[in-house]
């Protein structure tokens, strides 16, 4: 059983006050389902993954982050123990995840194979709760949050079966859950999933909520269902809609004198290395140019205070807020 007031790091346990400033959302490293099968074309270099995260813990440190949850799930190259190394490399608070992407881009064959002879949230459940308390694999290596994911304009059988999984573990285990939200909708559905099957919405973010920075009412109608929502994709210009950073801080600072500056999540969803051929070409596709784990510090933090945030609410967005998804009910 976990100890639901301290978060579980790769390595180990530490109070969330020692948490420091945190990005909730983003990738060390990254692989599709399919690239293992592409291995012929391909060679695995383990140490120019970790020589890419120590250029990424450089920028993180850059603007004072301590903490980052990796939340690449299972089916999608996580490799705990490669997260450890790079913890340990780098001195680092690295936050590993239990969950699984989205049906589209997922690799839901085989739970949905599964799920013909078998109770699947009951197995992913007992999943879940083993990464969290006990360790990844036999590795000892456990895991600290959860995510679950939904398509674009729908909920599959297959991801209601992993979002009421990862609400059974949480209350067993008091593992905060986030969420990837395709291109911006269906964040009132999922919330209300979560919640509807016994979640805590204190201990929920809504993820990619900055992919709908034009639409208030969008916000709203997550946000008054109590749970926390994530502007996650900072960096991104553009590329699944037509929102810019400038329109993700008019949208936190809308938001926040609203009341809501409690409950907002900062990141980048950055992927700092793709498993499988060179990538290098991603960079070169229109709205990229800035996505990346710098962004932050260099554009959204100077552009908050433009905008008359104080560096105590900068401080709330990036520190206090995390720690209170351990420290809710405590």
């Amino acid at each position: 059983m976990s100890d639901m007031s301290v978060v579980t790091t790769v390595r180990g346990a530490i109070d969330p006050d020692d948490l420091g400033r945190t990005l909730v959302h983003e990738h060390f490293f990254f692989g599709y389902p399919g690239h293992d099968g592409d291995r012929t074309m391909w060679h695995y270099d383990e140490q120019e993954i970790v020589d890419v995260a120590g250029t990424v813990v450089d920028k993180m440190r850059a603007y004072g982050v301590r903490t980052m949850f990796d939340l690449t799930p299972n089916d999608c190259g996580r490799d705990v123990v490669l997260l450890k190394r790079i913890s340990e490399q780098y001195d680092m608070h690295v936050v590993a995840t239990s969950g699984y992407y989205y049906e589209g881009e997922g690799a839901a064959s085989y739970f949905k194979f599964r799920s013909l002879f078998s109770d699947i949230v009951k197995e992913l459940t007992e999943l879940y709760v083993t990464e969290l308390t006990e360790g990844v694999a036999g590795t000892g290596i456990r895991t600290g949050v959860m995510k679950v994911a939904t398509s674009a304009g729908t909920i599959t059988d297959y991801e209601k079966a992993t979002i009421q999984a990862a609400a059974a573990a949480q209350q067993i285990t008091g593992a905060p859950i986030l969420t990837h939200t395709s291109h911006g909708t269906m964040g009132p559905e999922q919330a209300r999933l979560l919640l509807d099957s016994g979640a805590d919405p204190a201990k929920v973010v809504i993820g990619h909520m900055c992919e709908r920075s034009h639409d208030i009412a969008y916000q709203l109608d997550v946000l008054r269902l109590g749970v926390g929502i994530a502007f996650d994709r900072i960096g991104g210009t553009r590329m699944f809609n037509d929102v810019t950073d400038d329109d993700r801080m008019d949208m936190v600072v809308n938001l926040m004198d609203r009341g809501f500056g409690d409950r907002i999540f900062l990141s980048h969803d950055s992927v700092n290395h793709w498993k499988g051929r060179d990538a290098s070409g991603f960079h070169k596709l229109p709205g990229t140019e800035n996505w990346g784990i710098h962004r932050i510090g260099e554009y959204i933090i100077p552009g908050l205070l433009e905008r008359g945030l104080s560096q105590d609410d900068v401080d709330g967005l990036l520190n206090d807020n995390v720690k209170h998804l351990w420290k809710t009910g405590a």
